[in-house]
């Protein structure tokens, strides 16, 4: 048989045997694009005495990805190689028989042959003389695809070899390349096979290699479930195939390539082979995961709390800010602008209310008619800061709202404040009480009205009526328009004061006088009644009083220091007292008149003509050369001797243009520029002495001043 075989089969060229590979536990992968290797065996027959048999091992089950691929492959090559079977001539019978009995093998169905215009195949490997058919272009491999899991199907009967034959397991696994083990996995499978294959291509239906212990029946249905998967894959493979030659034509025929070697399942070597973690790495993957659940906490906490102190802010509303009531002269202020901080959590996290309520200063309505204001804040436990300029932008006071209670305006005019009212944290018991500051700013009008007051609304003639006037903002002296003669105003203690003279001819009745102080006019009205005055009738001019010194009589001496301004008062300590210690005469009293040669009738009624009236009294002492003292404290502006019938005289300012003069005398004890105190030595007296008193030019009657009988001098 072996000789026969020989001398037939047409003996192909001499082309390198493809190197054994090593298989592995999975089935070799082919390529996608790598054709199937040609139907006929490559390699001649062994000689007889050298087909030894090999034990049949136990097949390994190939990988999933492994099978997958083989089966695609054997599922393209199925139909054309089994019509290639039927073609080979009846002449060419090869050695092997087939099997007597065939194996009942799902039949899968014919797919139609690719068009000429697909990619073209390589070039198959020569094959035997006795395959006179032409050989089928194999369809090449698809993309690979997963297998779909095994279901278990009814059983196939796998065929017994027969003696003759050698059994699929002599042929080692590893003298065919992977493409042709699947060509010849295809042609068995195909139910179209008929005992015209030789043996032993009919010994490799699906590349699986089974002992006689395993050729049962669970075995078989293994198998016969294993086709039909494959079959199924086969056909989802070539419409994935034929899909693909209608776009990329099949390429020219040339020699096949050599076959790749079996990709391995990287993914699953890469899982196997990964290392296993030191214990710094999983100590590291420990605490960071640690820190993300710190994280996860801290982010919650910090949400819960973001939410409670939200509503908590929304809780701090206006109602929460304090009132504060400010008062200024009895007015009630409204503020300009407020800054309030209201606690959400403690003293951390404040909600601020602010706002400008006006811009310009909040001008009063009603004047300020007092010099030291009252300004009242309530509550007073708040801090306080009170600034006051006036028109030219100077500050006239600055300070607490405490220090201003002491606080005396000087002058009237237009003045603007400014209040700020503080509470902070650190003036604040609480510490989570609400701290901020608000504001008032207003203009007010200082007109202060100074109180006008006639001391004596009732005076007599030769007399003296006082005007007091209170304290004025202003500094300026307050004026007095009348009838009557006056020196003006003098500081007093609680204000100004002015002395009017009432002349001893006065005319009697009212009389009005007309104040001003501090802008403000007031007029009052005096009364002036008529005095009770003396006269003495004379038959001849000798018998007038000698000396006589009348108001328009004074030297000029004495009548050059009546213009001068006087100087503060001084009788207020004292009074007046009369000029002698001892008891003494008047033979010629203030406002008597001497007549000379006037009749009966007109002595009778008082009237006639040709009389003189005294402005001043004539004193004539007990004793010669008596002592004369001061009669009240003074500035002594005269003291010399006149000479005629003036002699020694003294002139004494007692303050606010009231002055004592006196004539006469024949020695002194005081000098010019001396102060003097009421009862001091002031020189000796003649034989007479005329006194006299005045204010300003106007004479007095001296006698009412010594005696306390003045009401006008009793105001200072």
């Amino acid at each position: 048989m072996e000789e026969d075989k020989k001398s037939t089969a047409v003996q192909p060229e001499e082309a390198p045997k493809p190197k054994p590979r090593r298989r592995k536990a999975a089935s070799p992968q082919p390529a996608a694009d790598t054709p199937p290797a040609p139907t006929g065996s490559a390699e001649p027959p062994a000689a007889d005495g050298q087909n030894t048999k090999k034990p049949a091992a136990s097949p390994k089950k190939p990988r999933a990805k492994k099978n997958t691929k083989i089966t695609k492959t054997a599922k393209s090559k199925t139909p054309k190689a089994a019509k290639t079977a039927k073609k080979a001539p009846a002449g060419e019978t090869p050695e092997r028989k087939a099997p007597t009995q065939e194996s009942p093998v799902p039949a899968a169905p014919e797919l139609a042959e690719p068009k000429s215009e697909s990619k073209p195949e390589p070039p198959e490997t020569p094959a035997r003389e006795d395959a006179a058919a032409p050989t089928v272009p194999d369809v090449p491999s698809t993309p690979e695809l997963p297998e779909p899991a095994e279901r278990a199907e009814p059983a196939v009967t796998e065929p017994e070899p027969t003696a003759d034959a050698p059994a699929a397991d002599d042929t080692p696994a590893a003298e065919a390349p992977p493409e042709a083990a699947a060509a010849n996995t295809a042609v068995t499978d195909t139910p179209e096979q008929t005992g015209d294959v030789p043996a032993e291509d009919a010994a490799e239906p699906s590349g699986l290699v089974f002992s006689d212990d395993l050729a049962n029946d669970k075995a078989l249905a293994a198998e016969a479930a294993r086709m039909a998967n494959i079959s199924r894959t086969a056909q989802l493979s070539i419409a994935q195939i034929m899909a693909g030659l209608e776009e990329n034509p099949a390429p020219s025929a040339g020699p096949a390539p050599a076959p790749e070697a079996p990709q391995h399942d990287s993914a699953g070597d890469d899982e196997d082979d990964e290392p296993q973690d030191t214990i710094p790495q999983a100590l590291g993957r420990g605490v960071f995961g640690m820190f993300k659940w710190l994280l996860l906490v801290v982010l919650f906490v910090l949400i819960i709390a973001g939410g409670g102190v939200a509503w908590l802010y929304r809780s701090a509303t206006p109602d929460m800010l304090p009132e504060v009531k400010v008062t200024f002269d009895g007015q009630e202020l409204a503020p300009t602008a407020y800054k309030w901080h209201v606690p959400v959590v403690g003293s951390f996290f404040r909600r601020t209310y602010a706002e400008t309520l006006n811009s310009s200063p909040v001008v009063l309505e009603d004047a300020i008619s007092d010099a030291s204001p009252d300004i009242i804040v309530t509550p007073s436990d708040y801090s306080t800061q009170l600034t006051i300029t006036d028109a030219d932008k100077e500050t006239v006071y600055e300070g607490s709202v405490t220090g201003f209670r002491s606080y005396l305006f000087a002058e009237n005019g237009t003045f603007d404040a400014k209040l700020v009212v503080t509470a902070s944290d650190s003036a604040a018991e609480d510490r989570s009480s609400v701290t901020g500051t608000e504001t008032w700013q207003f203009r007010f009008t200082v007109s202060i009205k100074p109180s006008i007051t006639l001391c004596t609304p009732t005076v007599q003639q030769g007399s003296v009526a006082a005007v007091r006037v209170g304290s004025t903002m202003s500094r300026t002296e307050p004026t007095l328009t009348g009838p009557l003669e006056s020196t003006g105003f003098v500081r007093a203690a609680n204000g100004w004061i002015c002395y009017l003279p009432i002349p001893w001819n006065a005319e009697t009745g009212n009389t009005e006088l007309t104040v001003t102080a501090d802008g403000y006019t007031e007029t009052l009205t005096l009364s002036v009644r008529a005095a009770s005055y003396s006269y003495k009738d004379y038959s001849a001019k000798s018998q007038l009083m000698s000396p006589y010194i009348g108001a328009d009589d004074a030297p000029d001496a004495v009548r050059r220091l009546l213009t001068t301004d006087g100087g503060e008062i001084q009788w207020a300590v004292g009074g007046f007292v009369q000029p002698f210690l001892d008891s003494f005469d008047t033979p010629l009293l203030y406002g008597m008149t001497e007549y000379v040669g006037r009749s009966y009738s007109e002595r009778s009624t008082n009237y006639g003509y040709g009389g003189r009236t005294s402005t001043n009294v004539v004193i004539k002492p007990k004793k010669s050369k008596d002592s004369m003292i001061v009669p009240a404290s003074g500035h002594v502006l005269l003291a010399e001797d006149l000479g005629g019938s003036y002699g020694y005289t003294v002139v004494i300012d007692h303050g606010a243009g009231l002055r004592s003069i006196f004539y006469g005398l024949t020695a002194l004890d005081v000098e010019a520029g001396d102060d003097v105190k009421q009862g001091q030595l002031l020189g000796t007296s003649g034989r007479t002495v005329v006194a006299e008193l005045r204010i300003g030019t106007v004479p007095i009657n001296p006698l009412l001043v010594w005696r306390g009988q003045c009401d006008g001098l009793k105001y200072y």
